[in-house]
């Protein structure tokens, strides 16, 4: 079916208008100063944007003003009434400069980049008073004043027109059905030729019928004339996935009843994952659930928790509390919680996402809820670098305690370095003997929990990327930690996984070591013609995921619009971008997974937004290496059949914009998805589409 192009005179009124003033309302009783953020135009890639403290007269005799924001190089200007610092990471502070008076306001003016995204705009902004002992300070109100949206009616206008999306069948389902058919199969002894021509990868000794390897995962599910439904399956995975394919044939199907439905169907790839960074920004275990639900519905079998990182440590470990109740938790005092990170957020009672963590009772109940799905959970702690909230837990540990026995940086190492968040003081002295205790400590708590649970561990996985040069005064000292960590697993008899640079381990004995524990390598960093780069690592021995950043990362923004979240730093993916992921079935290659890191994140919606639909063909071609849908079949079967379920779930997702343009004095719109309603605003100016729950980002003319 063709998109449907809607015919709007110029002088009709839409439903809607948009606004350049976003406010941020935090008290409505505060009557002492507010912030006003207003973006500067660019001129030759920079821009003056403003900061304006109104009411300043109100604040204290001592302050400072914290905010975040990403890192962004900046220089205040000299006409400016004070002064930013950035501090560590994306903390930054707004401090009086000598001499200042207290006026009604009090301006900063300041040359940056371009703002890529509103939602990149400072945040969090907080008031301490210095006099005062209060480690929260106080969140002030915020005004954003942003420039007005580019023109991008004409690209999304043909964006919309290629891609044509149409009505799905019933049987149109992600990840797509191997073999559908409306009359029965036929016999099992013939199927032999079948599988040689569709799969390469079989499990010995598992088929339920003599004479025909079937893979993990392997089901048929045979509804017949009458309705009755029977279900085979090789193991109790293929029995999990044919009732989810019931259940979405039911679900597509409506009312009526299903009748003459035969289905064989198979993974190509027996690792199909979801990554989620709950460590940046938290997500609670009934929200995990819900979203738990959702993947298991697109048979991923694998979930991975990034549970530690620089910002937050979110798995309550034994007999250290401080690696939550520090750890966890963010406010201004370093010795009580962890700082303000990209939300801003300074109060270690507030609900935001940068506070919170998983008590063992909550992780054992996620991880039997996951197992019940057929999913195993992998948990991440990101080490020797990316490991600021652990080792500013520990030192809170050891002075409670005096003990040192598990010290994660050495108070004596002065080495200069900077991370990829901008982060000064966010890796472990790996010389040091304790970090491998500490180690050890973990990973003897997390097999207890998930002995405890009665679910499978399948790998611990130790983070090992990013570590900034010029740690450890430039020594090659990566090598000597995978190698402990390494030989720290095999003792406790537990598989280890990681980021692709502990595969690129140049030093021969270290590099068997890790072969030998090696579960998984996730390879990421794919982009700028490097996409054969998972297969090269996969040749060298280690089994590696596909996690191809420019088609997996569910952080990278759908578009340039910016009212877009996310980055951009490798790219832009779109709705259906993901289904080009190149995978091919070779040695070592052991599936596929998508990430979602999130520094941008502010609630279980954005993640659920940034999610859905980006990653859908991450777990198609999973399921189906050789997948034949085209973006138009695929782009269809989601907008036909899964938003309308994602909707019932109540689960957020986004659609792509209208598209706008004006033909002999009238505006043309149009939308990839047919049943979409398109709104235009009063002036004529801008566009939406609204479809079930959701509401696109504006078009702007």
């Amino acid at each position: 079916m063709k998109n449907i192009f809607k015919h709007i005179d110029l002088l009709v009124c839409g439903c809607f208008s948009i606004i350049g003033t976003f406010v941020l309302t935090i008290s409505c009783s505060w009557n002492g100063p507010e912030i006003r953020w207003i973006e500067g135009e660019e001129n030759d890639g920079k821009c003056i944007h403003r900061i304006v403290i109104d009411n300043a007269a109100s604040l204290p005799e001592k302050w400072t003003i914290w905010f975040s924001q990403m890192p962004a190089g900046l220089d205040v200007l000299e006409c400016s009434d004070a002064d930013i610092r950035q501090v560590q990471g994306n903390l930054y502070k707004i401090t009086p400069r000598d001499g200042l008076g207290f006026g009604d306001s009090l301006v900063i003016s300041y040359s940056s980049a371009p703002l890529p995204r509103r939602s990149w705009a400072p945040e969090g902004f907080v008031l301490q008073d210095m006099n005062s002992e209060s480690s929260t300070g106080t969140a002030l109100n915020t005004v954003y004043e942003y420039l007005p949206l580019e023109s991008d009616g004409e690209f999304w206008y043909g964006y919309n027109a290629s891609l044509e999306a149409g009505r799905p069948g019933v049987t149109d389902i992600i990840p797509s059905l191997k073999r559908v058919s409306g009359t029965p199969f036929k016999d099992d002894r013939e199927l032999r030729e079948d599988y040689n021509l569709h799969s390469s990868q079989y499990v010995q000794n598992h088929s339920l019928m003599a004479g025909v390897e079937k893979p993990n995962g392997w089901y048929r599910l045979s509804i017949d004339s009458d309705g009755k439904v029977s279900i085979i399956a090789n193991d109790a995975d293929g029995e999990f996935y044919a009732r989810m394919t019931l259940s979405k044939l039911r679900r597509n199907s409506g009312a009526e009843l299903l009748r003459n439905v035969y289905v064989e169907d198979w993974p190509d790839f027996q690792y199909r994952g979801y990554m989620l960074d709950v460590s940046r920004n938290f997500t609670t275990p009934g929200n995990l659930k819900r979203l738990i639900d959702i993947l298991s519905g697109y048979k991923v079998n694998y979930l991975h928790l990034h549970l530690a990182d620089d910002e937050g440590w979110r798995l309550e470990i034994d007999g250290i509390p401080e690696l939550t109740s520090v750890g966890a938790f963010h406010c201004l005092n370093p010795e009580l919680g962890m700082q303000p990170s990209y939300d801003g957020c300074a109060d270690p009672h507030s609900s935001a996402l940068s506070n919170g963590f998983y008590n063992k009772d909550e992780f054992k109940d996620i991880l039997r809820y996951a197992w019940k799905r057929r999913i195993r959970v992998i948990p991440e702690f990101d080490t020797p670098g990316h490991s600021r909230a652990a080792i500013y837990s520990m030192k809170a540990y050891e002075k409670r305690t005096g003990d040192e026995s598990m010290r994660l940086q050495n108070p004596a190492d002065s080495s200069r370095y900077c991370g990829a968040q901008g982060y000064t003081d966010n890796v472990m002295s790996v010389e040091l003997e304790s970090v491998y205790k500490f180690i050890g400590r973990v990973f003897d708590s997390v097999i207890r929990l998930y002995a405890d649970a009665g679910t499978p561990l399948e790998a611990i996985h130790i983070g090992g990327d990013e570590v900034p040069s010029g740690a450890w005064y430039g020594r090659p000292l990566h090598a000597t930690f995978l190698g402990r960590v390494a030989d720290i697993a095999k003792d406790r008899g537990v598989k280890i996984a990681g980021w692709q640079e502990i595969a690129t381990c140049t030093e021969p004995s270290v590099a068997a070591k890790l072969k030998d524990v090696m579960f998984v390598n996730y390879v990421w960093n794919t982009a700028g013609g490097n996409s054969g780069l998972p297969f090269t690592i996969a040749a060298c021995g280690y089994p590696t995921v596909m996690s191809n950043v420019e088609f997996t990362y569910a952080d990278q923004a759908y578009s340039s619009n910016k009212q877009e979240i996310a980055h951009d730093w490798a790219c832009f993916i779109d709705d259906t971008t993901s289904i080009g992921l190149p995978v091919r079935k070779e040695e070592n290659i052991a599936g596929v997974q998508a990430q979602l890191f999130t520094e941008t994140i502010r609630s279980f919606d954005d993640v659920c937004y940034d999610s859905f639909p980006k990653i859908l063909g991450v777990f198609e071609r999973g399921w189906n290496a050789n997948s034949t849908l085209s973006g138009c079949q695929f782009y269809s079967i989601i907008a036909g059949n899964e938003m309308p379920w994602w909707d019932s779930c109540g689960i957020a997702y986004h659609i792509p914009q209208p598209g706008m343009i004006v033909r002999d004095g009238k505006i043309l719109t149009n939308s990839v998805i047919p049943e979409a309603r398109i709104e235009v605003s009063a002036d004529g100016k801008h566009a939406t589409a609204v479809y079930g729950s959701r509401r696109s980002c504006a078009t702007t003319l």
